[in-house]
C-alpha cells in the first residue's frame, strides 16, 4: 500500500501557458536614460488579477505564466511610487511617490487570448506625467546674498497624484516639496494629466533654521493644468514683499528695493 500511486494535486489545477511580453525599443532606451531596471506586469481575467509582479527588464523579453484559453487584459508600469487595489482592473490606481518626484511610465491596457496562438504580447510604456517647476526670478548674486531665509516649502495644490488605469481618470492632492539655498530655491513636481480638473496653484512658505518666517499672502495664481510631457515653469520674485504676508525685518539694499516690481512669469515647454 505504501507504493500506491497518488495523483499530483497540481494536476487538478487549471492549465497555464507561458506568454512572452516584449517591450518596444523606444521604451528600453527611455528606461536606460532614467536608470529604470524593472517594470510591473499586471494581467487580469475579466476583472480579477491572475498575475501581478515587478520583473527585471531582461533586455525587454519577459515571460509570464497565465491561465490557458482565456481572454485576458494586461498593462505595465514603471517608476511608480506604489499601486493600490491591484486585485481589480476596474479599481487599480497607480500613485506617485509622496513628493511627486517620479517620472512614471504606463502602457495602454492590452487584450490578448492565451490560446497557444499568442506567444508574445507587445507593450510600449509611455510617459504618463507632466511637470511643474518653481524658480526664483532673482539673479544668482541676489540669491547668494539672502539672509532672511535659507529654505522654502512649496505647496502645489491639485497635483495629479493618482492614475486610474482602466478609465484614465486622475486623483488629485496637494504635494509639498522643499527648495533649499543650495539648489537656488528651485524645485519641481511631476503630475498625471489634470485636464478638465481643478487648477494647480503654489503656496510658498519661507523658513530659516527650520522655522517658518514668512509665507505668501495666498496661493500664487499659476492656473496650471498638467499635460503629459509638458513642463510649466513658475518664476517668482521671491524677494518681492508685495507677495508676502509679512515684511522682512532685515533692511535690504537699494538694489533689492528697485527690483521688487518684477511680476510672476509662467512659461511652458515640452520635454
Amino acid at each position: 500500500m505504501d507504493d500506491e500511486w497518488k495523483p499530483d494535486k497540481l494536476s487538478n489545477g487549471p492549465e497555464t501557458q507561458s506568454v512572452g511580453f516584449a517591450l518596444s525599443r523606444a521604451s528600453l532606451e527611455t528606461f536606460a536614460e532614467h536608470g529604470i531596471t524593472e517594470i510591473g506586469i499586471y494581467v487580469y481575467l475579466k476583472d480579477s488579477l491572475v498575475f501581478g509582479k515587478n520583473l527585471p527588464l531582461n533586455n525587454g523579453n519577459l515571460k509570464v505564466d497565465v491561465p490557458l484559453g482565456e481572454k485576458l487584459q494586461t498593462f505595465a508600469v514603471a517608476n511608480a511610487g506604489h499601486l493600490e487595489d491591484t486585485d481589480s482592473l476596474s479599481k487599480v490606481v497607480v500613485y506617485q511617490d509622496e513628493q511627486a518626484q517620479k517620472e512614471v511610465f504606463i502602457s495602454p491596457v492590452a487584450e490578448f487570448m492565451s490560446d497557444r496562438t499568442v506567444s508574445q504580447v507587445n507593450l510600449e510604456l509611455k510617459r504618463a506625467v507632466g511637470q511643474a517647476t518653481f524658480q526664483p526670478l532673482e539673479t544668482g548674486a541676489e540669491i547668494a546674498a539672502i539672509t532672511q531665509f535659507d529654505a522654502m516649502n512649496l505647496v502645489f495644490s491639485n497635483v495629479g497624484i493618482g492614475y486610474k488605469v482602466n478609465s484614465g481618470a486622475c486623483i488629485q492632492g496637494n504635494v509639498t516639496v522643499s527648495a533649499g539655498l543650495g539648489a537656488g530655491f528651485q524645485a519641481s513636481v511631476y503630475s498625471f494629466s489634470t485636464e478638465g480638473k481643478d487648477l494647480t496653484g503654489v503656496d510658498v512658505i519661507y523658513k530659516k533654521a527650520g522655522v517658518e518666517v514668512n509665507r505668501t499672502k495666498r496661493a500664487l495664481d499659476t492656473n496650471i493644468t498638467f499635460q503629459v510631457s509638458k513642463r510649466t515653469i513658475v518664476k517668482m520674485p521671491i524677494l518681492d514683499e508685495s507677495y508676502l504676508k509679512y515684511p522682512f525685518d532685515q533692511v535690504r539694499s537699494m538694489k533689492m528695493r528697485t527690483d521688487i516690481s518684477r511680476k510672476l512669469v509662467i512659461e511652458e515647454c515640452d520635454f
